[in-house]
């Protein structure tokens, strides 16, 4: 990968990096700072702003030419999968966590077959038949775990069980 560096920092650096484009990454954390394995004594918090230093100090971006190494705080707003949770000792590892942007939601099944509200939030989707069997199974009145489609609709968040089809 093509990349400007400042030669203040060739000994052996090693960037935890998460790809967002073609040429743009996203810099997560260190390990390695100029041969200084810097992740075993520091903590994660530590590791973020020396690197938000560090980028700005040390690297330079030629657009089309050379990779975007982006510090988080600078990303703006992307949609994420996700977040990294860190512990606060120094030397322990992150975990994802995967964003949860579901709710539980109150659904009240309407007169007509397939139309469910969602209680003073919108409606309902029921994209096929697996689905419908399962909302016909949950009542007039239920609540079950939806995530917002657009301003106007919600989709089923929970695991829906397969369905058996007897073909004659």
């Amino acid at each position: 990968m093509p990349c400007i560096i400042d030669e203040r920092i060739c000994g052996d650096t090693f960037l935890k990096v998460e790809k967002i484009g073609p040429l743009d990454f996203v810099v997560s954390d260190i390990w390695m700072y100029n041969s200084n394995c810097v992740f075993a004594c520091s903590t994660f918090e530590q590791r973020y702003e020396w690197l938000y230093k560090l980028l700005s100090r040390f690297t330079t971006y030629v657009e089309g030419l050379t990779i975007d190494l982006i510090h988080k705080k600078d990303l703006g707003d992307i949609t994420i999968r996700g977040y990294e949770e860190h512990p606060d000792i120094p030397g322990k590892p992150g975990y994802f966590v995967e964003k949860d942007d579901t709710e539980i939601v109150n659904v009240i099944a309407l007169a007509m077959p397939d139309c469910y509200e969602v209680k003073d939030k919108g409606f309902l989707r029921v994209p096929d038949i697996k689905t419908s069997i399962f909302l016909r199974s949950k009542g007039s009145t239920f609540s079950c775990r939806c995530i917002k489609f657009d301003e106007e609709f919600w989709d089923i968040a929970e695991k829906i069980p397969e369905v058996e089809v007897n073909a004659y």
